[in-house]
């Protein structure tokens, strides 16, 4: 009896210490930055994204290097009709980019392995038009995924309300690439851009 009684107390002694290490230690999403126009928060990947942990997390990632990754970023909007598909705009308009960019440097030099930073983000003047995704740090390269997508607005425009862009895919600049679910860049997701840090 007394076997089973030390059993038991190093079976559960063994729990403790391996989810007490720093890989099973969770915590409850940690708010970044909150405001009418901004959200940036420090959680768990969704359980549908595809699992690639663990992150190079925290991470310092300067301010200026994630603003100008961020103001560089454009998509195009998909058509019905073969090779008529509109000019590349920019996914965040620049005074999105930098309210976004300072934050979201903080977020990665704060987040856990097992965290993303999520965020949501519209122009001051408009903040009905959210645009919505998940950001992390793999290897030396920074994950950007675009989740919802709503176009910002530009000076001189006239529509009071315009609708989530319907189909649309982020178009990679510079040593950027799609994020693809198989070998040889292959089963792309097109509303997730990876960018080398160094």
């Amino acid at each position: 009896m007394n076997s089973i009684v030390a059993k038991i107390g190093v079976i559960a002694a063994l729990l403790l210490a391996l989810c007490s290490s720093p890989s099973c230690v969770t915590r409850p999403n940690l708010v970044i930055h909150q405001s009418d126009t901004l959200s940036v928060v420090l959680r768990e990947m969704p359980s549908w994204r595809p699992s690639i942990e663990p992150h190079n997390h925290p991470y310092r990632v300067p301010s200026n290097v994630v603003l100008e990754i961020l103001a560089s970023l454009d998509y195009g909007e998909g058509s019905l009709l073969p090779f008529s598909q509109g000019q590349p705009r920019r996914v965040f308009s620049r005074g999105q980019a930098e309210l976004l960019a300072p934050e979201l440097s903080m977020a990665l030099g704060q987040a856990l392995p097992q965290e993303v930073a999520a965020f949501s983000v519209a122009d001051e003047d408009r903040p009905d038009r959210l645009t919505k995704g998940l950001s992390f740090v793999l290897g030396d390269e920074l994950h950007l995924i675009v989740d919802e997508l709503r176009k910002p607005s530009y000076q001189g425009e006239q529509q009071p309300y315009q609708q989530p862009a319907s189909r649309w895919e982020l178009i990679p600049g510079n040593k950027q690439r799609h994020y693809a679910t198989l070998p040889g860049g292959k089963g792309m997701t097109t509303n997730w851009i990876i960018t080398p840090l160094r």
